[in-house]
């Protein structure tokens, strides 16, 4: 973690970031980041049809290690102009693990993933393009 950290230019002042559980199985997945949050995604299944339902296995840590939860996932189509017909549910697993399941995208194109993140009062929205095929 602190070697990719260190490739994309973040500093990470606590501990707390250096010991996030970035392994989500299956080696796959992506990782987004704000100035206070560290998310670490993968979909189940591993491979994301159109108009096949699937599920993101999250992991949310924050900067200060601070109980973190994942508010809201949510997914768009910016070029279009709408998103998915179907609302994520999410299933705190405990220590900072996630899973939103119902998730569904009805069309090819570009899909902007919002999540939405809060800790000690503060929220913040973490977004992650996909491309489907």
């Amino acid at each position: 973690m602190r070697l990719a950290a260190a490739l994309l230019g973040v500093v990470l002042a606590t501990p707390a970031w250096g010991d996030c559980p970035l392994d989500l199985g299956r080696g796959s997945g992506w990782v987004v980041f704000s100035s206070d949050y560290l998310l670490a995604f993968r979909p189940d299944p591993v491979r994301i049809e159109v108009g096949e339902p699937f599920a993101l296995v999250v992991n949310v840590c924050t900067r200060r290690g601070e109980a973190a939860e994942l508010v809201a996932v949510d997914a768009n189509m910016p070029e279009h102009r709408h998103g998915m017909n179907y609302r994520a549910t999410i299933v705190a697993k405990g220590d900072g693990r996630f899973r939103a399941d119902g998730l569904l995208f009805h069309m090819s194109g570009r899909w902007e993933i919002n999540f939405d993140v809060r800790a000690g009062g503060e929220s913040d929205r973490l977004t992650h393009d996909i491309i489907l095929k």
